[in-house]
């Protein structure tokens, strides 16, 4: 269930109240104003003191006063103090979860016409919350909504005649409703579009549906690139204009656009509308992972492949040498114990590993290890059990993998229920080597 809350009204407060030191803020002024302002009666004061409780923005937060403030401003009438309300009702926010009464409060909003509302209401009949589940009056309401002009509503609408829920399924009418929201210049109903456009027995028009998805990425909606990716690497629509919608790709990817450079590094090594290149998938995974890395994001998909690359043993011999190097300055600097049990696990399988990669694998590994990484752990493990890098010691091996198998890692208690059924590291026990197999799942 959506609701809209705006934040725009917190700016003026929010501002100079991060502090950095133990002294003690400044007073508010721009919050004893709005307090002033809602005591005398200014709803959307009241509203506004409400949001500042809500989310704790220039005082302490605190869900009793915030619905104290919400409720005088939604009983001046303030629909979105009403929408809030029945937020804090749905979700349980400083009170008990009441489905019921975040019904009434959305009914009452609706009742003076919020848009927001009668989507919400719709929602609430189609998901059964704080009300028997019914896909007509679902649809009820958000008809009601989309012939007011949300295009939410006209979005449900759509999706609603596309599936056939409350309504029986009519590919004209679904085209209708999201061309409706289109032409409200929503991005989400491209989208949504494109998947009817995609479906072999809605719009069945594939190069319709990536240029929908494409135009929909263009106006800010992320998840239409994905789409456009999978739909290139799964080759599903030969008579989309190939060479337009990579250039398009490439575009995004010099641009840091969502997973853009993610899907080019993809294609390079499919060979999918490019050449296949290994070294060109190779830089569009680095451009991804670091984007990533920036923005707070260590474990990506683009990471995870660079290692996989490297295994491969498919680069060149200085293209190979680049990686390892990036791999291991970056996990120097993050220190991330991702990072440094990837590379354990690059040294332990290097091609015609030396003694001196084995090493290089359990100084790594331990790092992550130290971390309390599941894989750092059985990396040790491994490399004890098998004397790669370090005297082989079984019982040594068998502690190190049994500390990845408590951490949950499946492959971790296959290895345990190995140890038990050999007898390496530990007594044989059958039992105890079945029980670790259940646990595994491979029983």
């Amino acid at each position: 269930m959506r609701y809209i809350l705006s934040t725009a009204l917190l700016a003026c407060s929010l501002m100079g109240h991060a502090q950095t030191t133990k002294k003690a803020p400044p007073p508010n002024t721009q919050l004893i104003k709005e307090k002033a302002k809602a005591a005398k009666g200014d709803t959307a004061a009241m509203r506004r003191m409400g949001m500042y409780y809500y989310y704790g923005a220039g005082v302490a937060q605190d869900y009793i006063k915030a619905r104290e403030w919400l409720t005088k401003a939604a009983a001046k009438g303030n629909t979105e103090s009403m929408m809030q309300l029945a937020a804090i009702y749905e979700e349980g926010e400083g009170v008990k979860k009441d489905p019921a009464k975040a019904l009434e409060w959305t009914k009452k909003a609706a009742d003076k016409g919020n848009l927001d509302a009668l989507v919400a209401l719709g929602e609430m009949y189609e998901e059964g919350v704080g009300v028997p589940k019914s896909l007509p009056e679902a649809v009820k309401y958000y008809q009601l909504a989309a012939e007011k002009g949300s295009s939410d509503a006209m979005i449900n609408m759509g999706l609603a005649y596309m599936e056939g829920h409350g309504v029986k399924a009519d590919p004209d009418a679904a085209l209708q409703w999201l061309q409706k929201a289109v032409d409200k210049g929503d991005p989400a109903a491209l989208r949504y579009l494109a998947d009817y456009y995609e479906e072999p027995d809605m719009g069945n028009d594939c190069p319709k549906a990536v240029d929908c998805y494409m135009r929909a990425t263009d106006l800010g909606d992320s998840v239409s690139l994905k789409a456009v990716g999978e739909i290139v690497m799964a080759a599903t629509c030969p008579t989309a204009n190939m060479p337009k919608t990579i250039a398009w790709m490439q575009a995004k990817a010099d641009a840091n656009y969502g997973d853009a450079a993610y899907f080019m590094a993809r294609f390079h090594i499919d060979g999918k509308g490019v050449e296949q290149s290994y070294s060109k998938a190779m830089d569009y995974f680095l451009k991804d992972a670091e984007y990533r890395m920036k923005h707070g994001e260590v474990e990506s998909n683009s990471l995870k492949n660079l290692f996989v690359l490297y295994t491969m043993n498919k680069l060149s011999a200085a293209r190979q040498a680049k990686l390892l190097q990036w791999l291991e300055t970056t996990a120097t600097a993050t220190s991330n114990d991702y990072l440094l049990s990837g590379l354990g696990f690059v040294y332990t399988n290097k091609e015609n590993a030396t003694p001196q990669d084995y090493a290089a694998a359990m100084t790594w590994s331990m790092k992550a290890a130290n971390k309390g990484n599941a894989t750092g752990y059985y990396n040790v493990g491994y490399l004890y059990a098998n004397g790669l890098g370090v005297t082989k010691d079984q019982k040594q091996g068998f502690d190190w993998v049994m500390k990845a198998a408590k951490k949950g890692d499946q492959i971790a208690m296959s290895t345990i229920a190995d140890f038990y059924e050999k007898g390496e590291g530990v007594a044989k026990d059958p039992v105890k080597a079945a029980e670790w197999r259940k646990k595994a799942g491979e029983e």
